[in-house]
């Protein structure tokens, strides 16, 4: 039976038991005085029922009721009840007497609440019994939450969390607020439960940690709402919850970017980005697309991921103009057609080889593409008055001694040595948590299998930083003051120590690791400048930017740089070398250890 009709049987039938209560109070058991009211009863029920449709009450879903809903309810009573009284005004030989059609109007409405909440009570008992959350906060994000939990049928919230203590002891839905977070620990064990929710979007890494520490995450799953400044939306619901990441303890400080400077950058402006399907490409391409730009240009030579980055923007962003363009940025002939066809006004150049271990292994590769990718692409935004081109560089750039490393210098030295209308900038940051063909990856297979986790040395360490935040603080470059920007990472972490960390979210602790040596072009710990680079600080605090003039030309670089990729061409290992420290005298091809 259609659910509307059953639904609206019940309540004609609860109106129905409102109306012999309401006899009842008045007369008791009185049945033959009763009796003569009967027809009133009738009357007081069909016009109810006709009010209770065009009043909307079988058009709410009352399994995801709240107050509104219910208010119309009342309406609907409020209304019938009115009615009645008018009916029985102007009715000559029909009458109800005042006390009854009152009491029937108020005890209609409680049986039609009861109704309903029992319904509701019913579905979320049967469905609560699937799984058990544990909020960790008790503010706005926390309740919206748990709304949605009970709600949706997903399970049942035993308890909330919290610092706020004007919350601390009282209840929300009826589940107890305990606090504050220091004594976490303790109040873990006052519940059962087998998810956490971290619903306090302003934790920064360390406070997350800590949480981390006192969960047992062999038994139990914790999930992570995003922060303020990974969230575009105004109310967080169920979908937004997400898994724990390595982000979030490592780098979910609270980045904060001046985006109305950013967004009148961009703004109706035409923004190409090469590598647009990659892990920072893409993620400029979703940061830029909120800032509203005339037509993005994704770029790139892997069709697949390009096809993947445009569905997910025509998704999210109908109104958007996106142009594909499938191309290999050393292809300068028809890198110049693009250029003269979509005239792009903003380029974010991030297409580049970036496996260290890889490009040792294939070095004529890294300098063809990174290098004269680059080349090609400042050459022709001078030649279409490009008004600004960001140049995406890395730490290894600096005292390189692997080719990718190499390769991103020298690409760093001829835009720095470029000049025309243009205004060129270049970003160098480090390891990017999360980005394709992270070591990461490789540490959560083998700690997924079973396996050991093979670390080259055990005091090997990286800056680390989550692809958001580096990308926020690329954009954010473009409206400073400056030609090379160096992101503050904080401090260089251990990668034995990000293995365990993440081995932790995997709920595996005790894992083995193996140590394989150092491989060629790696180095123990990476630098952001070279002593010769004086950092300043610029108007945002993770920035620094750096004054520096290269001393060889744009032409010299080009020259030599050619004779690099003849060399490479033939296999000739040490001539390369020999030419590479003409541009780079730092170069140190698989020179050891630092």
């Amino acid at each position: 039976m259609n659910r509307k009709f059953l639904l609206f049987l019940v309540d004609i039938f609860s109106t129905f038991l409102a109306g012999i209560l309401s006899l009842f109070v008045r007369f008791g058991f009185n049945f033959r005085e009763m009796s003569k009211y009967d027809e009133s009863i009738y009357i007081y029920i069909l016009i109810s029922s006709i009010v209770y449709i065009f009043n909307g009450n079988y058009k709410i879903v009352w399994r995801y009721a709240n107050q509104k809903d219910f208010l119309k309810l009342f309406r609907s009573s409020i209304i019938s009840y009115f009615l009645v009284l008018t009916f029985f005004h102007f009715a000559n030989n029909i009458v109800l007497p005042r006390s009854v059609g009152f009491v029937m109007f108020l005890s209609s409405f409680t049986i039609l609440v009861g109704v309903r909440l029992f319904y509701q009570f019913i579905l979320e008992n049967r469905r609560n019994s699937e799984r058990r959350y544990l909020i960790i906060g008790s503010g706005d994000v926390a309740v919206s939450i748990a709304e949605e939990i009970i709600k949706s049928g997903l399970g049942d919230v035993v308890g909330f969390i919290g610092d706020d203590a004007s919350k601390i002891g009282r209840t929300i839905f009826g589940k107890k607020v305990l606090g504050p977070l220091i004594k976490l620990e303790d109040y873990l064990k006052l519940f059962d439960y087998d998810e956490v929710i971290i619903a306090q979007p302003n934790l920064n890494s360390k406070q997350i940690n800590d949480i981390i520490e006192k969960v047992n995450l062999k038994r139990t799953k914790v999930k992570v709402i995003p922060s303020f400044e990974e969230l575009f939306k105004e109310k967080i619901g169920i979908e937004d919850i997400r898994e724990i990441s390595l982000e979030d303890i490592i780098g979910r400080e609270p980045v904060k970017v001046s985006l109305n400077d950013i967004k009148e950058c961009i703004k109706d402006r035409v923004v190409l980005v090469t590598g647009a399907g990659g892990s920072i490409g893409s993620e400029i391409c979703r940061q830029i697309a909120f800032q509203k730009p005339k037509e993005l240009l994704l770029l790139g030579r892997g069709e697949n991921s390009i096809y993947e980055i445009n569905e997910e923007l025509n998704e999210k962003f109908p109104d958007l103009k996106v142009s594909r363009i499938i191309a290999d940025v050393e292809n300068y002939k028809w890198m110049e057609e693009i250029f003269k066809r979509y005239k792009p006004e903003i380029v974010f150049h991030t297409a580049a080889h970036k496996h260290v271990p890889l490009m040792e292994e294939n070095p004529y590769e890294a300098i063809r593409v990174n290098v004269f990718g680059t080349i090609n692409l400042v050459k022709l935004s001078c030649v279409f008055n490009v008004e600004k081109f960001v140049f995406i560089s890395t730490d290894k750039a600096v005292n390189p001694t692997s080719f990718m490393g190499l390769s991103k210098r020298i690409s760093e030295l001829y835009v720095l040595s470029k000049k025309c209308s243009t205004r060129f900038s270049i970003v160098r940051f480090g390891n990017v948590i999360g980005s394709r063909g992270s070591v990461l990856w490789k540490f959560k297979k083998q700690i997924e299998n079973g396996k050991p986790v093979t670390i080259t040395h055990p005091e090997m360490k990286r800056y680390f930083m989550s692809i958001p935040e580096a990308v926020s603080l690329v954009l954010q470059s473009i409206v400073l003051n400056g030609n090379l920007f160096v992101l503050d990472m904080g401090k260089q972490i251990s990668v034995e120590q990000i293995a365990g960390k993440l081995a932790k979210l995997l709920g595996k602790e005790d894992i083995d690791v193996v140590y394989t040596g150092i491989r060629g072009g790696e180095k123990l710990y990476e630098e952001l400048f070279y002593p010769y680079e004086i950092p300043k600080n610029t108007e945002h605090p993770k920035i620094y930017s750096v004054d520096f003039r290269p001393n060889i030309s744009e032409n010299e670089i080009e020259y030599i740089s050619k004779e690099i990729l003849e060399s490479l061409m033939h296999f000739n290992i040490e001539k390369a070398e020999m030419l590479a420290k003409k541009i780079v005298p730092e170069f140190k091809f698989r020179g050891g250890v630092k």
